[in-house]
């Protein structure tokens, strides 16, 4: 499902974005010496959506040209970012968008089919039966590594961050409460514990796209809106990117022996010494861990998790039958599912706080 978008509208309009940038806030870069100018931008902001949710943008005069708008489009339609938006709901949105931006500027701007993608967060609710569930599912999650990604770690989330994407959990009751449960109460004070009391049932996956990769995923130099209106194509890549996070994870129930072992019969001695204290002391034992990321390069750790895999030995230690259920259920697509308050309501009884 859709989240955040950041998209660039051409304009070569000089004139018009001369006439856009008199109230706006201009940042800067130039270089005292030689008087060249590094960077120059305009940025701004604008109520827009039935909820008047504040939206942010920039004005581009160098490569490309034209105006850049972030913002959540769940935010945009529905006040608040616990519902989401189907990627079939995305151009509908954004011509509402559109036709609301041109009344407030007074002129008329490119089609959907000129706007360009330069970022996308997508996600995904799975909603269970309690936030203890949800804690137990996200205790899991926590103790998978991913290879060449950054790892944070707190109580209720986890990020891999990287370059090119970032991959992130979290339990959403928790991320409302902080970000938007004060400001939702200002507008629909019932609407806002509905939301809150579905949201402490809610795993969120996410998956931010950087402009770059956007490009290998969908196979094309420039991603128009149209490219992530698919509601099957979007579904498709959450799953990939799901798929990459789960691929180490050893599904077998093994003992220290049962891996000692199976280690030794792959591998000649001196590797397989290497490979099982490895195994033993990155994975299970935290002081040590820090001393291997302090000792070993990533590349070394990352070939040390590759072999490990390839005989069937991951990060786990003795799986109970709760984590192969939490294996099972966090799939894409799922039957957990729920992605507006409405669609939760028609299969939940709903318990205001």
């Amino acid at each position: 499902m859709i989240d955040t978008l950041k998209i660039l509208i051409p304009v070569d309009d000089r004139k018009f974005l001369e006439k856009l940038k008199v109230n706006l806030i201009r940042t800067s870069r130039k270089n005292l010496e030689t008087g060249e100018m590094k960077y120059e931008y305009f940025t701004g902001e604008i109520k827009a959506g039935s909820y008047l949710k504040t939206i942010s943008f920039k004005i581009s005069e160098g490569m490309p040209v034209g105006i850049f708008f972030e913002f959540s489009l769940p935010k945009y339609k529905y006040g608040n970012n616990v519902e989401m938006i189907w990627p079939s709901e995305v151009l509908v949105i954004l011509e509402s968008f559109r036709k609301e931006l041109c009344e407030k500027i007074k002129e008329e701007l490119p089609l959907l089919s000129e706007w360009i993608v330069y970022r996308l967060d997508l996600c995904y609710n799975w909603t269970f039966e309690s936030k203890e569930k949800c804690q137990s599912l996200m205790n899991f999650i926590q103790r998978i590594d991913y290879p060449r990604k950054k790892v944070h770690r707190y109580e209720t989330s986890v990020m891999y961050i990287g370059s090119a994407y970032t991959i992130k959990f979290y339990l959403k009751g928790d991320e409302f409460l902080k970000n938007s449960f004060k400001e939702s109460l200002k507008v629909n004070e019932e609407k806002t514990y509905k939301l809150l009391d579905w949201a402490n049932k809610i795993l969120r996956f996410e998956v931010e796209f950087r402009k770059n990769y956007l490009q290998s995923v969908f196979g094309k130099k420039k991603v128009k809106i149209s490219d992530i209106a698919d509601d099957q194509a979007i579904i498709a890549i959450e799953a990939l990117y799901l798929d990459k996070v789960f691929k180490y994870i050893n599904k077998e129930k093994m003992k220290h022996e049962n891996v000692r072992q199976r280690i030794n019969s792959y591998f000649k001695p001196a590797k397989a010494y290497r490979l099982y204290n490895f195994y033993k002391g990155y994975y299970f034992e935290q002081d040590e861990k820090y001393h291997i990321e302090k000792g070993l390069n990533r590349s070394t750790i990352f070939n040390y998790k590759k072999d490990l895999k390839k005989i069937g030995v991951a990060f786990t230690e003795n799986l109970t039958s709760n984590d192969f259920v939490a294996v099972e259920e966090l799939i894409i697509p799922s039957k957990n599912a729920h992605f507006t308050l409405l669609a939760y309501n028609s299969i939940h009884t709903i318990v205001s706080i």
